[in-house]
């Protein structure tokens, strides 16, 4: 299977919505905090447009027989003083996603691999990224790429 990585195309909107679908849907799984649905994974892609544009960050997809079988969204974020200056500058996967007929072939490898061409290409030392606690597929994969866990992002919902 020959893998293409480039930059999202408006031609690509239907199949990107349609992993990102898929994306809040397995969220929604994870977390009741989560929202599904066409109107969630359309909003999702214009956030991410728009974050990838007001930072200089990108959209690819990942092709495979002409048809887009993953999705990758990047920008390109600065971190706090609490952070050493060195670490500060960094890329943000903001969201990531294979489709569920390619998972576990080596796509979401490729698409990390991506975002860390896309780093260095970009001056940035450091990749970011978030994954919903009980996603242990996506930790696994992350861990594999050479990701660690930094920190912890916790919530609590005030009535």
């Amino acid at each position: 299977m020959g893998i293409t990585i480039r930059p999202m195309a408006e031609a690509d909107r239907l199949a990107v919505l349609a992993l990102l679908l898929e994306l809040t849907a397995h969220e929604a799984g994870l977390s009741p905090a989560r929202g599904t649905g066409p109107e969630v994974a359309a909003a999702c892609l214009a956030d991410d447009r728009e974050k990838a544009d007001e930072t200089g960050g990108a959209l690819m997809v990942a092709e495979s027989d002409g048809r887009v079988v993953g999705y990758l969204a990047l920008q390109l974020v600065r971190t706090g003083p609490f952070v050493h200056e060195h670490l500060r500058d960094h890329v943000y996967i903001e969201n990531i996603v294979v489709g569920a007929a390619e998972r576990g072939t080596g796509i979401g490898q490729i698409l990390l691999a991506e975002a860390e061409r896309f780093a260095r290409a970009t001056g940035r030392k450091v990749l970011h990224l978030g994954v919903l606690e009980g996603n242990d597929l996506a930790l696994k994969a992350y861990r594999r790429a050479g990701f660690e866990t930094a920190s912890v992002d916790m919530m609590k919902v005030l009535d």
